[in-house]
């Protein structure tokens, strides 16, 4: 993770900042996807499995800035 990327997540973690978080999407989604697709072999259940992956980083955002 660059600096960058680490503020961003710290930003959206302290105040719900969905311009930050929206950022981080948009940088890794392509990323997560692919990687997702290449396991599965399947679009749906890759786009299934990379939201499920921002969800988790949205819920867990805080526990990873520590």
């Amino acid at each position: 993770m660059s600096p960058e990327d680490a503020e961003l997540l710290q930003r959206f973690a302290a105040r719900r900042d969905e311009e930050a978080f929206g950022a981080l999407v948009r940088r890794y989604l392509g990323l997560v996807y692919h990687a997702a697709l290449r396991q599965v072999g399947d679009a749906h259940s890759a786009e299934d499995i990379a939201q499920s992956v921002f969800t988790i980083l949205a819920r867990k955002a805080a526990q990873l800035t520590r």
